[in-house]
């Protein structure tokens, strides 16, 4: 049945359409438009749209919210509908005040709360820790919090602590090798699914517009989406090439170094005058001016200085702390050297990738909902924490593994 926020949304991307437009729009027939014409009656007595010949949407801060929060659920191919609704709200608001929570904590069907904490796994938003007994976290988002706060429901987050995640990583690894071993996964077929939506997810942390299902689409099954610019297109196209050789070269345990690390850069900004060239010019971030880059003229003494660190690593044997702590570090100097013009954050993604796959950790994904604590302590940060930022590489680690054993273990053959 077709919801009132189906409704809003379809008169908010319109501006102003009329009910039989509305019905044709969201593909219904005739006789759906009784329950269409009812919510466009709700809608009007929440004050988001007013009717006169047609619906039109109410210009207010109120209604500019509500679409901001559905576009977002669309764009990352994520149910509004069941986000939106009321037990989700109350959901998120008691999952919000622990950092681990059980159904204990929320007082819910059970049959519900197995269903929410699926939903929100699969979106992004929660990670579920252990299934026996069923113990979850909820992640940080900004999106949850705005949601939250739109439906006038309380924000509060848990403060989180700071802890090793080393010891889970090394039960999933040894899952996931054991999976490897003893299962018949099409475990390339996973894995493009994965890239695909880690391609999404550090393209989109760029501003690029493909949305998720669109970068699915586009990268697995080779449909162009209709309605997005062909530079877009080539830069998701190009990206994806550099993770593949990226992908390929980790496997084989090429070590990385300048020429290679330039090479990335060529593949993944193809077409540009600047790829696989070091700036020769200062640049900024843009809306934060705290984030320092190097200047232009200490780029290579910078990038030689950490290519000798890399190599040390690389020399010494590594146990998975300093592995992990390792490519976290990378990650962050290269991103603050910034060597080249454009393009800095999405190769340091990939570089830390490399060193993490390199060495047996196959990570692939960014959910959604770190979205808002890798930028908050990366291009957004106003000083540098590598500390707090190898506790939040950790975590995605550990994400990752727990995805990637969740989706090996429910594969049929």
């Amino acid at each position: 049945m077709v919801s009132v926020y189906d409704v809003f949304y379809i008169v908010a991307k319109n501006g102003s359409i009329g009910v039989k437009e509305i019905v044709r729009t969201l593909g219904k027939s005739n006789k759906d438009y009784q329950n269409i014409f009812n919510n466009v009656i709700l809608l009007e007595k929440r004050h988001l749209v007013k009717r006169d010949k047609k619906v039109h949407v109410v210009n207010s801060t109120k209604a500019q919210e509500l679409f901001d929060l559905i576009a977002f659920c669309l764009h990352n191919n994520v149910n509004y509908n069941i986000m939106l609704k009321d037990k989700m709200l109350y959901f998120l608001e008691k999952a919000a005040k622990k950092e681990f929570f059980t159904i204990s904590d929320i007082k819910i069907h059970v049959g519900t709360f197995k269903f929410y904490t699926q939903a929100l796994s699969k979106y992004g938003f929660l990670i579920i820790i252990s299934r026996n007994p069923l113990k979850c976290k909820l992640l940080k988002s900004h999106f949850i919090i705005s949601l939250l706060k739109y439906f006038r429901k309380k924000a509060d987050f848990y403060v989180q602590k700071k802890r090793s995640h080393t010891p889970d990583i090394k039960r999933e690894l040894r899952k996931y090798r054991l999976n490897i071993r003893i299962r018949h996964v099409p475990l390339n077929e996973i894995e493009k699914a994965r890239e695909a939506g880690f391609i999404y997810s550090s393209l989109n942390l760029e501003g690029n517009p493909l949305t998720m299902p669109e970068t699915e689409k586009l990268l697995i099954e080779n449909i162009v989406p209709e309605k997005q610019k062909l530079e877009s297109i080539e830069e998701t196209m190009n990206y994806k090439r550099s993770m593949d050789v990226m992908i390929e070269n980790s496997r084989k345990k090429i070590r990385l170094d300048k020429e290679l690390i330039l090479r990335y850069h060529e593949i993944a900004m193809h077409g540009k005058d600047f790829a696989g060239k070091i700036r020769r010019q200062n640049v900024f971030i843009k809306k934060n001016p705290k984030f320092v880059t190097s200047d232009w003229k200490d780029i290579e003494k910078k990038l030689n200085a950490l290519m000798i660190k890399y190599k040390e690593f690389q020399d010494n044997r590594q146990d998975m702390d300093g592995i992990i702590r390792f490519a976290a570090y990378f990650h962050n100097e290269f991103q603050r050297i910034h060597p080249f013009i454009d393009g800095n954050s999405r190769i340091s993604r990939l570089l830390m990738l490399h060193i993490l796959r390199m060495h047996g950790l196959p990570v692939l994904e960014l959910p959604i909902g770190y979205f808002d604590s890798y930028m908050d302590l990366t291009k957004r940060s106003e000083k540098r924490d590598d500390e707090n930022f190898t506790y939040l590489i950790e975590e995605i680690i550990l994400t990752n593994l727990k995805n990637v054993n969740n989706t090996m273990n429910g594969y049929k053959r």
